[in-house]
């Protein structure tokens, strides 16, 4: 009984050698591809995991690249203030400037000159890296077109309405309550 059909055809002369050993290649190629067929399922979840890891990478990079794009911008903005900044000497800036930053009251001290240039809107603050500057308007536009929140903004003067009765007296730029 250990003879398997194929012996048992080939002895009895109903198959010749030639016709027994093409049928075992195609049973081996059959078998080897049902092999492979079960192999491509593990296949496309390998495709899949590169698929998701691309995808992974891109954001990575993305990410990688706006944080660099961010640092030039510092960089860029830090270089105008350094060389476009206004000068400003401790023994004459005896004048406060008060500004809103974010919702807070913040004070600088200038010079009287100074102070009239900024309320001409000649000169501009400028938040560079916590630290307050002066710069000219031309700068400071560049600067807003770099980042915008790095600019204040001073309020502008609005005309008095027609019944106001202090409409005739000045309020000083200085006043402080």
């Amino acid at each position: 009984m250990g003879n398997s059909l194929q012996d048992q055809l080939l002895k009895a002369g109903l198959v010749d050698k030639n016709k027994a050993n093409q049928a075992k290649k195609e049973r081996r190629k059959q078998a080897r591809q049902q092999r492979q067929g079960e192999e491509k399922p593990g296949a496309s979840a390998q495709s899949q995991a590169q698929t998701e890891k691309r995808a992974h990478d891109r954001s990575l990079n993305e990410r990688r690249n706006e944080a660099r794009k961010q640092r030039e911008i510092a960089a860029q903005v830090k270089q105008l203030v350094e060389k476009n900044r206004h000068p400003r000497n401790s023994d004459e800036d005896d004048t406060p400037f008060y500004f809103d930053n974010k919702g807070k009251i913040k004070k600088m001290y200038v010079s009287a000159q100074t102070h009239k240039m900024i309320t001409a809107k000649q000169l501009m603050v400028v938040n560079c890296n916590g630290v307050f500057e002066l710069v000219p308007t031309e700068i400071a536009e560049k600067i807003r077109q770099r980042n915008p929140s790095l600019v204040i903004d001073l309020p502008d003067e609005q005309p008095a309405a027609e019944d106001d009765p202090y409409a005739d007296y000045q309020v000083p730029d200085d006043l402080t309550w």
